[in-house]
């Protein structure tokens, strides 16, 4: 049975490269996964969790549809407070507001959403090991001499 190919160190001189070109470049949703609107503030907060250079196709999909979640989360608790957590049910007593199950349907969408991308408790393993690895490619994201400059688009003799 072949083995997982192993991460390579953050601390190389390859991947500190290949970080600081995935960090140069704005992250956008991809287009089969499209971010509303009033979920752009929680998009930023959600790609601001990891670095840039951690992101891919698949995670950016599942990003957006948890922004898009937490949007649709926030809009249902404002409405749920306007209208009240009971209802009066058809045979004239109170019952539970349908409007509840709907929060709490997305509060476990969100929840499973953080976890498959890594950004909830431990949900990858050690946190330490996660946090450590995340803080250096932060870290190089930070120093990155391409996102002052716009390096990769000028034409050099080199292409």
């Amino acid at each position: 049975m072949a083995r997982k190919p192993r991460k390579a160190r953050i601390d190389s001189a390859t991947e500190a490269v290949a970080v600081m070109l995935k960090a140069a470049k704005e992250i956008e949703a991809p287009a089969h996964a499209p971010l509303e609107s009033d979920a752009l503030p929680f998009w930023d907060d959600i790609i601001a969790a990891r670095a840039k250079s951690e992101w891919n196709g698949h995670d950016l999909a599942i990003a957006s549809d948890l922004a898009n979640a937490m949007a649709m989360l926030v809009e249902q608790r404002r409405l749920l407070r306007s209208e009240g957590v009971t209802t009066t049910g058809p045979k004239g007593g109170l019952t539970t507001h349908p409007r509840v199950s709907v929060v709490h349907g997305l509060h476990a969408q969100i929840k499973a959403a953080r976890q498959s991308l890594n950004i909830h408790g431990r949900a990858a393993g050690e946190a330490r090991d996660i946090a450590k690895r995340r803080a250096q490619a932060k870290e190089i994201e930070d120093g990155n001499p391409l996102a002052d400059e716009d390096l990769l688009a000028r034409p050099t003799a080199l292409q």
